[in-house]
């Protein structure tokens, strides 16, 4: 069973709000036209305008309702009614509701001063896939990855905003946890050069004829605001996937 997702890459640095959310959401009504389930942005995409999250929010959902297209959210900075802020993906589904919440984990640098960490990664079921999704630093840790992949993770949204010179590491990453969770990875980036380059990817699983298993990229993007869109097929990798998970031994992973 295969279906189409995209990666939106978003352009920072635009004039107001109103500009912001507009292409943003052109740009997901774009992907759901072109065929695509499920659509993610990348992270802090909102930075400028951290006071209408909430109103982003609620503009998506209207677009995913009348699109009929699931949206991973990014994530953003979200200041909680406890007084608590955090790093904040919502998962919206096709009916416009929210129907999953992930916290990012991992606060890279300046994030741990301005928000709480998340405490859990969570796992949700949509009619066509399982959703996992690790924001940005989440990734660098394989842990993060690895527990979604045991949780039947189908498919693994990485909201990243990852600067020019960090590029070639944060591509490393992702292919590393495709490759080892046998997983396909949906990673949208920001765009605003110099400093960031955009270069979001799609990453799929591919065989070679010696049943060699490598992970590929199979749609990316370079500079451009861009919605990038790939078809990936899901149950090839939950063969391979539960081959691979089925040859752990945990019992000697522990520290003595």
């Amino acid at each position: 069973m295969g279906f189409r997702v995209a990666a939106i890459q978003l352009a920072l640095g635009k004039a107001s709000y109103s500009k912001t959310i507009s292409d943003a959401k052109f740009a997901v009504t774009d992907a759901a036209r072109k065929g695509a389930r499920i659509a993610c942005l990348p992270e802090h995409w909102l930075l400028e305008y951290r006071d209408k999250v909430g109103e982003a929010i609620e503009e998506l959902s209207r677009i995913a309702k009348e699109t009929e297209i699931f949206i991973v959210t990014g994530a953003n900075y979200v200041k909680l009614d406890c007084g608590e802020t955090r790093i904040r993906s919502q998962l919206i589904d096709s009916e416009g509701k929210i129907v999953g919440i992930q916290d990012k984990i991992h606060l890279f640098l300046a994030e741990k001063k301005s928000a709480t960490p998340g405490d859990s990664f969570q796992l949700f079921k949509t009619g066509f896939a399982n959703i996992g999704i690790t924001i940005c630093y989440d990734n660098v840790f394989p842990e993060s990855s690895r527990t979604l992949a045991l949780k039947n993770a189908d498919l693994l949204f990485v909201p990243s905003r990852i600067t020019a010179q960090d590029m070639e590491t944060w591509l490393l990453y992702l292919r590393t946890r495709a490759l080892e969770n046998r997983i396909p990875i949906i990673a949208p980036n920001v765009t605003y050069p110099p400093k960031y380059v955009g270069g979001s990817v799609i990453i799929d699983l591919a065989e070679s004829s010696t049943n060699i298993i490598a992970s590929k990229i199979v749609a990316s993007a370079q500079e451009e605001e861009k919605v990038v869109l790939a078809d990936v097929g899901i149950e090839k990798a939950r063969k391979l996937r539960r081959e691979r998970l089925r040859e752990r031994k945990p019992n000697v992973y522990e520290l003595s």
